[in-house]
Formats: structure tokens, sequence, C-alpha cells
């Protein structure tokens, strides 16, 4: 999350930075609801021109913020302009998931990019600016740069707009679903709702033990409803993710070096990849436990490089397997699945809990800063709740398997899937 006392780090009150960070979870929220909706009725309308040109309107939107906001002054509101961003990233999300998801190389594209955007979110660092000093000759530097910067975000708008040119005569993207096609919006809104309340509050009773475990129980339980709405055994992509998202809040290192984007980037791949190869949700949620456990006993060794090692590159690797192995037959589950593990959980709110006492203001080097992020935890609470969660997935894929039928895949399912 953003620090919320660095108003020297640029001309931006700090009321409006406050109010920033506070509003930051809905904003994701909010923008996973729309990737939701928009993936929803994409799929729904079933026509090429629907889809990407929703992805093009979201990417348009997102240029228009960001150059609109560039010249802006002290008085812009940021959790404004980060709602619009989140909007618009969202409608961006949700379409082209129902834009671009046929076969297999499709979604590997799909899912390597936006669990990359992770990866980077942890390497990469934000550039300040050039230093300068205020008339009284205190310190100031200037805003931030741009993130995502500008020349990428134009370049992802002429590439969709390309694609929404070759693709607008095009029908049929998904195949039909014969369920109930709004349950992926209803099992999110219930999950990501129960998420957001549970995670601000908690962060005001992080230390009590009967508040971490109704908050625990509440995930659990809306997380097993979630993923009894979903259409067969679509629900395992859900689990999967919740337990993730979990055990990715209390172990992923608070900072890794840049030099480890590529290689991330490379374990997330070779994790769908052995997906694809090699399904068994089952196993991927036990990894989950074990790594939680793992993370619990050794919590003394706190922000050790080979521990950070060792939690970046299987984080990396059962990210991407998650997603692959869980297989969805309807392309908005994958959706609900991305959304969920972008979403902060209840774990995240315990390891800000945590961590409160060792945060500074913002870390500058080499002429860029990182925001602060929440240190690693120096107490096994963050893991033994991750633990908790993921405990709770492993009997709740069980009870899914137990109820719902498996899919009966025909030839020319897995025809198209190549």
């Amino acid at each position: 999350m953003l620090p919320i006392n660095f108003a020297w780090s640029s001309e931006t009150s700090a009321l409006q930075l406050d109010l920033l960070a506070v509003s930051l979870p809905r904003s994701i929220a909010a923008g996973v609801i729309i990737a939701l909706v928009v993936a929803v009725f994409a799929t729904t309308v079933n026509h090429g021109l629907a889809a990407w040109g929703a992805a093009l309107c979201g990417i348009a939107i997102m240029c228009v913020n960001h150059v609109a906001t560039s010249h802006s002054g002290p008085a812009t509101s940021l959790s404004t302009v980060n709602f619009v961003d989140a909007i618009a990233a969202g409608i961006m999300l949700g379409a082209l998931a129902a834009a671009v998801m046929h076969a297999r190389p499709q979604v590997f594209g799909w899912t390597l990019g936006a669990l990359t955007s992770v990866a980077m979110g942890v390497a990469l660092r934000v550039p300040h600016g050039e230093a300068r000093r205020t008339p009284a000759g205190a310190p100031m530097y200037s805003p931030a740069g741009d993130n995502p910067p500008l020349w990428l975000i134009v370049a992802t708008l002429i590439a969709i707009a390309l694609g929404t040119v070759a693709n607008r005569n095009r029908t049929g993207i998904e195949r039909r679903a014969v369920e109930l096609p709004m349950a992926p919006i209803v099992a999110g809104a219930l999950f990501i709702g129960v998420t957001l309340f549970g995670t601000e509050w908690l962060a005001r009773h992080a230390d009590n033990a009967a508040a971490i475990g109704v908050a625990v129980a509440a995930t659990i339980v809306a997380g097993l409803i979630s993923a009894m709405l979903l259409p067969r055994r679509d629900g395992t992509l859900v689990l999967l993710a919740i337990a993730l998202s979990a055990v990715g809040s209390s172990t992923i290192p608070a900072q890794v070096p840049a030099w480890a984007a590529l290689p991330l980037i490379a374990a997330i791949g070779g994790g769908i990849v052995l997906g694809f190869r090699r399904a068994a949700p089952m196993a991927a949620l036990l990894v989950l436990v074990l790594l939680a456990l793992f993370g619990a006993l050794t919590s003394a060794a706190g922000g050790s490089p080979l521990r950070a090692a060792l939690f970046s590159v299987v984080l990396a690797v059962i990210g991407g397997y998650c997603f692959s192995a869980a297989a969805p037959r309807y392309n908005p589950t994958r959706v609900l699945g991305m959304g969920i593990v972008f979403v902060p959980s209840v774990v995240a709110s315990l390891r800000d809990h945590s961590g409160y006492s060792e945060r500074g203001t913002v870390s500058i080097e080499d002429g860029h800063w990182y925001y602060c992020p929440t240190p690693t935890p120096n107490t096994a609470s963050p893991y033994w709740t991750a633990l908790a969660i993921s405990i709770g997935c492993v009997f709740g894929l069980i009870a899914l398997r137990r109820w719902r039928k498996p899919v009966v895949r025909r030839p020319s399912d897995a025809a198209a899937e190549r």
C-alpha cells in the first residue's frame, strides 16, 4: 500500500495522499466488479466487436486520465484519479478475457500478463523525478513518474485498436453456458464485498484473536458459497485464488531486486505450462498449505534473503500453476479468480498491522523510490491466518468435488483448447 505521510515527496497535499491510501482497496474492488460485468456481458453478446470495442474504451479512458492528470496541481483528487484508473483497467481486463481466450496460447498470454503485473509491482521501482528545494530550503521531489508509463499505455491503445479492426466481424468468441450467465458477477460481488469489509474491519481489530477467527471463517464461507454459485466445478479456481491470495499476502517479500522481475516472469510462465500439462488443483492447494506452514515456522528469520528468494520463486510458479490447472469452462470465472488475487485479503491487514511500527515514509535508491511496502512479518500471526484459510479452501475443494459432478470433456472441446 502507499505511505500516508510523505507530503514532502510531491506537491500533493497530505490529505489527498491519506484519501488515496484509504480508498485504494475500494478502487481495486470496484475495478474487479466492473471487469466481471464487462466479461459476462461481452461473453453473452458473443461478438468480437463488443469485446474488443469494450477493451478499446477501457484503454482510451486510461490514456485520457493519465494525460489529463500529468500536469495537474496540488488540488487534484488522487483518490478520484485512481478510481477512474481502476475502472478503466477493469473494463480492459474483463473485455480482453472475453475477446482473446479461445485456446491455451491465448489463456497463457492473458494469465501471464495479469500475474506479471504483480511481479513487476514488487520488483520495479518508480522514478521520483528531480530533487528540488522549497523557497524555505527544505528538500522536495517532483511528483513520481507515471505508472504504468504513458508510452506503454499508448502502445497498448494502438495494439487494441488494431485488434478491434481485425476482429470487428468475428462471432462465436465463447462457447455458450447453459447455467446462469450472471453467476460470476453474483459470486464476485459476494466474496469481494465480504473480503473488503473483513479487511477494513480487521485493520482496526488485528490484536483480537476472536476477530481474526471471525474474519477467517467469513472468508472461507464466502469463498465456498461463491465457488458453489459458479457452474459445474468452475469454483475450483476461486478456491485456489483465495488460498493463493492469502498465502501470497503473508509470504511475498516486501522488496526484491529489480533484476528479479524477468526470472519471476519466467517462473510464472513455467507454472502455467506445468498446469496445462499436469493439472492437479488439490496438489496446488497442498503446496500453498505447506508454504504458509513453512512461513509460520520460520517467521523468526524475518527478511532473510534466501527465504525471500524461496518465497518469490514458489509463489510465482504456484501462481501460474493455479490459473492453468483449474481450467474453468466459462472465461469470466478466470476474471473472478484474477480479481481475488488483486483485492487485498484479510491477511494483508494483519501483515500491515504487525509491521506498522517499522514503516518509514519512503525509501529512495538510485533515483527511484519504493512506496514503503509493508515489511516482512516478524510475527507468525499472518502466516497462521493464511494457513487456516488455505486449509479451509482444501476442505472447500473436497466439498465442491463431492457436490458437483466432473465435467465430461468432449473431443471438440479438447481440440479447441490446443
